[in-house]
C-alpha cells in the first residue's frame, strides 16, 4: 500500500510511525529529516493543487493523507480525488469550516450548535462603532476570518486594546485573511479538544470519536506566559463522564454531521472541535478540519486500530459509526521547545538524543552528519500511554534527562492540574 502524507511536523511524524508497516511505502511531502527515516521525501508544494494531484497521477498512491489545514483550504483534496485516489482530507467546501470563521459561525448558528454569541464585520467604521457598544463584557474576542498561521485571534481586554486590534487587521495584518472580522462573546469554563472521524456525504452520514484531550497552550507552567501551538496535551479527561461525552456527541458532534449533508457539503477526514465547558454545559469555540497537534502525538498512543485500513475507510466512503478500538490507557504528549520559542526559535542546536522509553516524535529537526538539531520552535514531543494520568507523567518525567540541548525549553505541569481536579472528585461540570 502507498501512502502520500502530506506535511513535515510534529502531527506528521506522529501519523507516519502509526501508519509505517512493513506492507506501507510511505511518502512524506514535503516531509522532513525524521519523516525520511520512515520511508522517501517529495518536494510538493502543498499550496499548489496541481502540482500534489500531477505527482499523483505520476505515482497513483493508494492513499492521501493530508496532515495540515492549508492543503485542504487550497483544494488539494479536490485535484487529487478528481483523478479516482482516495483521499484522507475534505474538499474546500468542507475546509471553509477551518479556513473563514465567518463561514464556520453561519454553520454553527444555521444548525443551532452552542457558541459563543458573534458579529461578522467587513467595514472599519461598523467594527468601532460595535467596539464601543459591545453588550457582552470583555474579553472581546476578534477573530481574523482566514488562516493565519494560529495568530489570528485575539482576546482584547479593553477597548483601546480591541480597537487596536481591529484596526491592525483591517489595515492587513495577516493580507486578506484579517479584512474580515469576526467579534465573539467571552466563553468561560474549561477548554477541551475533541476529534471527530467524518464520512458523510449526500447518500449517508458516519463518524466515530476519539477520545477527548486537553491541550496547554501557553509557554510556562501554571498557564502563564504568551500562547504557543501547544505544549503538551492529555487524554482522555479522567473526570470526563460517560454521560458527558454522550451530551457533546448529542448537543454539537451530531448536529455537525447533520448539518454537513443538509447543507450538501462533504466530509472525508477528521473533524477536531474546539469545546469549551461552560456553565451552560459545552459550547463549541472553533472547527479545525485536520488533526490538532499536539493532540494527534496523544491520539496515535490511544487508538487500537490499523490506521491506514482506518483512514482508508474514511476515504472511500465506507466508515460504519462504530466505537473505535483504544487501549484501556492514558497518554501524554510533552512538548520540548526551542529557546526563544514562542517569539522566535534559535536553530542548529545539537540536541542529546538518549534511549528515553516513551515515543520520540520529531516536530522541529533537521540531522546533520548523523547529529540531530533543532530547527523549529517545537523541536520534539515525549509521549507514551500508561494506566493513568500520574504513571503517564511519571514516565515523561523520568524520560527528559535523555533528551536535551541548551536553551530547551519544557512544561513540566502537562495534565496536574487536572490530575488534582480528578483526585478531588470534581467533574467538567465543577470550576475549573
Amino acid at each position: 500500500m502507498k501512502i502520500l502524507l502530506l506535511g513535515s511536523g510534529g502531527r506528521e511524524h506522529a501519523l507516519a510511525l502509526k501508519l509505517k508497516a512493513p506492507a506501507v511505502d510511505l511518502v512524506s511531502a514535503p516531509g522532513s529529516d525524521a519523516l525520511a527515516e520512515l520511508g522517501t521525501c517529495v518536494p510538493l508544494n502543498l499550496e499548489d493543487p496541481a502540482a500534489v494531484a500531477a505527482w499523483c497521477a505520476r505515482n497513483r498512491p493508494d492513499l492521501v493523507v493530508a496532515g495540515p489545514e492549508v492543503p485542504l483550504v487550497a483544494g488539494v483534496a479536490d485535484a487529487v480525488r478528481a483523478l479516482g485516489i482516495p483521499v484522507f482530507g475534505h474538499d474546500a467546501a468542507t475546509a471553509r469550516l477551518e479556513g473563514s470563521k465567518s463561514f464556520a459561525k453561519a454553520f454553527m448558528m444555521r444548525h443551532a450548535i452552542p457558541c459563543a454569541a458573534g458579529h461578522t464585520v467587513t467595514d472599519l467604521a461598523a467594527g468601532e462603532a460595535l467596539i464601543r457598544s459591545w453588550s457582552h463584557g470583555f474579553p472581546i474576542v476578534l477573530k481574523a476570518d482566514g488562516l493565519a498561521a494560529g495568530k489570528g485571534v485575539v482576546l482584547a481586554t479593553t477597548e483601546a486594546e480591541a480597537l487596536a486590534t481591529f484596526r491592525a487587521f483591517m489595515a492587513g495584518q495577516f493580507g486578506d485573511a484579517s479584512r474580515t472580522v469576526v467579534f465573539e462573546a467571552p466563553l468561560v469554563g474549561m477548554e477541551l479538544s475533541l476529534h471527530v472521524l467524518v464520512d458523510v456525504d449526500g447518500e449517508h452520514a458516519s463518524y466515530a470519536l476519539l477520545p477527548a484531550c486537553q491541550d496547554h497552550k501557553r509557554i510556562f507552567e501554571g498557564d502563564q506566559g504568551p500562547n504557543t501551538g501547544g505544549m503538551g496535551a492529555f487524554g482522555p479527561l479522567p473526570f470526563l463522564r460517560p454521560q458527558d461525552i454522550e451530551c457533546m456527541r448529542t448537543v454539537l458532534v451530531e448536529p455537525t454531521v447533520k448539518g454537513l449533508r443538509s447543507d450538501g457539503l462533504v466530509g472525508r477526514g477528521v473533524l477536531f472541535l474546539g469545546v469549551m465547558w461552560t456553565a451552560r454545559g459545552p459550547e463549541l469555540l472553533e472547527y479545525n478540519v485536520r488533526f490538532g497537534d499536539p493532540e494527534t502525538q496523544v491520539l496515535m498512543q490511544l487508538l487500537d486500530e490499523d490506521l491506514a485500513a482506518l483512514l482508508l475507510e474514511v476515504a472511500q466512503g465506507r466508515l460504519v459509526s462504530r466505537e473505535l478500538k483504544l487501549k484501556p490507557h492514558t497518554a501524554i504528549a510533552v512538548v520540548l521547545a526551542a529557546e526563544d520559542y514562542p517569539e522566535g526559535a534559535r536553530k542548529g542546536v545539537p540536541i542529546t538524543l538518549g534511549s528515553p522509553a516513551v515515543t520520540v516524535i520529531h516536530a522541529g529537526t533537521r540531522k546533520e552528519n548523523g547529529q540531530w538539531l533543532t530547527n523549529g520552535g517545537r523541536v520534539l514531543n515525549l509521549a507514551t500511554s500508561a494506566p493513568d494520568l500520574a504513571a503517564a507523567r511519571a514516565a515523561i518525567e523520568a524520560a527528559l534527562p535523555q533528551v536535551t540541548w541548551p536553551g530547551r525549553q519544557v512544561r513540566r505541569d502537562i495534565g496536574l492540574k487536572a490530575l488534582g481536579h480528578a483526585l478531588a472528585g470534581r467533574t467538567v461540570q465543577d470550576p475549573w
